[in-house]
């Protein structure tokens, strides 16, 4: 076995969470349990703490890290987290300045050698998938020679070239979950951006990575060509976490599933085959173009209970030009499938699309109030790192303007980073709470709605929704 110790971050050390509203579920990331798997793999130590499941300090953290002794620290990111991951990594370096402190995710993949400028407590930064290039680091090789890494050579950021992607995903181990203490991640949920509270312990599945489509406000950091697993290695992950974690929910996370009708009916059939379908029941996100009566059909009979679709907004011009090439038809069918088929399902909106307005605005809340969805979220567009809604922004185009770099303020539902030229920031956030209030403020919608949220974000929600409009 290798000499390398390894520690890997389930998530940063959080002081102020600035989103509230968004994503509130601590869960275990598949991306940090993945990493440790592989790492494993290849017979190097690794351990994996979660300062916020744990309700750790920062000292419980530099306590933990002592005790540990790893030579190398790897954490990964979202836009939003990246000054925490920074601080995180601080800490790490307090307790032993030679620690290698590796930071990956999203946003370091979009700007790797950005990411080395701004934060310094980051000696390398990993872009792309970080299996293969993660075990290189902590195999210690030599830099120059590790494709998919930015790193420090002295006072100077090196990048190296991309690294490729790994084409048999069979051939990757099943995550890492016993290093978690799983636990602490019952009763989260990852079916919506509001969690639900039922004690159940959800885990995710990953059955296909990329993403082939074009929408303009995504940054794809598995890139453009979509790879599966076999539907045989996706069931034989789900009849793991049953039966080794016992796990009674399964959220597969990739956004795509039923890109491959056919691959996903497979799956379908083989949980049912196995009869997991009578001991969990799962979520995952899809598109309104792909989805068929006959697919959810089979979804629902292999366990599927909910599912959320990236609608973006009700206005066909504004789904052309943010690249999502879907028809209103298609959203509406793709709804009353669901409700047919008795799938919960959620519609998943953005204010703020290049070229919007008040009209096209007002619109789309008209549409998702007639949607026959069950929830829906209507976020704020951001300008991500690595997206073509950034560079959009950047020189103005479709009336965008960039409000901050500051990426705390990076969350979907804050909003605080973009605004348009005919539409501020304060009108956004005007528009964004009417929606919420014309879509949930109903009878059927407002009870299921109020059972979804803690109290904490009930009363930001309450606070940020009930916003006088016309004031």
């Amino acid at each position: 076995m290798s000499k390398s110790k390894v520690l890997l971050f389930n998530a940063p050390i959080v002081l102020e969470k600035k989103d509230v509203l968004e994503m509130e579920s601590i869960y275990p990331r598949i991306s940090i349990a993945s990493l440790a798997a592989y790492i494993l793999q290849n017979n190097i130590n690794v351990s994996i703490i979660d300062p916020q499941a744990s309700d750790l300090s920062p000292e419980d953290v530099k306590d933990r890290v002592r005790k540990l002794n790893p030579n190398f620290v790897g954490i990964s990111a979202f836009t939003e987290e990246i000054h925490d991951a920074n601080y995180t990594a601080e800490l790490v370096k307090q307790i032993d300045p030679n620690i290698t402190t590796v930071i990956g995710g999203p946003h370091s993949s979009a700007m790797p050698i950005e990411t080395l400028k701004e934060f310094k407590f980051f000696d390398i930064a990993v872009f792309g998938e970080g299996e293969q290039t993660l075990v290189d680091i902590v195999s210690e090789k030599e830099l120059k020679a590790i494709k998919g890494i930015a790193y420090r050579f002295g006072k100077e950021v090196k990048l190296n070239e991309k690294r490729s992607l790994i084409t048999n995903l069979d051939s990757l181990p099943f995550p890492a979950w016993q290093l978690y203490n799983l636990d602490r991640y019952r009763g989260k949920s990852l079916s919506s951006g509001f969690g639900k509270k039922d004690g159940k312990l959800e885990l995710q599945v990953e059955s296909a990575r990329g993403c082939p489509f074009n929408c303009i406000f995504c940054y794809r950091i598995a890139g453009r060509m979509i790879r599966f697993k076999s539907p045989q290695r996706v069931v034989d992950e789900v009849e793991r976490n049953v039966n080794e974690f016992r796990a009674t929910k399964i959220h597969f996370v990739e956004g795509t599933f039923g890109v491959n009708k056919d691959l996903a009916i497979e799956t379908c059939n083989e949980i049912i085959r196995r009869k997991l379908n009578k001991k969990i029941t799962w979520s995952t996100g899809g598109r309104v173009d792909v989805v068929t009566e006959e697919l959810l059909s089979k979804m629902k009979e292999a366990g599927c209970e909910y599912i959320g679709f990236g609608v973006e907004s009700g206005v066909p011009e504004l789904l052309k030009i943010m690249g999502k090439n879907t028809t209103l038809d298609q959203i509406v069918n793709a709804f009353k499938l669901c409700k047919k088929i008795k799938i919960k399902s959620e519609a998943e909106f953005i204010i703020g699309h290049p070229f919007e307005n008040e009209e096209t605005v007002l619109k789309t809340i008209e549409f998702a109030k007639n949607l026959e969805a069950n929830h829906a979220t209507f976020a704020i567009m951001v300008p991500f790192p690595g997206t073509t809604v950034r560079e959009m922004a950047r020189d103005g185009v479709g009336g965008l303007k960039i409000l901050s770099n500051d990426w705390r303020i990076y969350g979907k539902q804050i909003g605080g980073s973009l605004e348009l030229e005919i539409l501020p920031l304060k009108k956004l956030i005007k528009l964004q709470a009417k929606a919420y209030k014309t879509f949930y403020f109903t009878p059927k919608r407002l009870i299921s709605f109020l059972r979804r949220m803690s109290i904490d974000r009930l009363k930001i929600g309450l606070k940020r929704f009930l916003v006088d409009y016309d004031e």
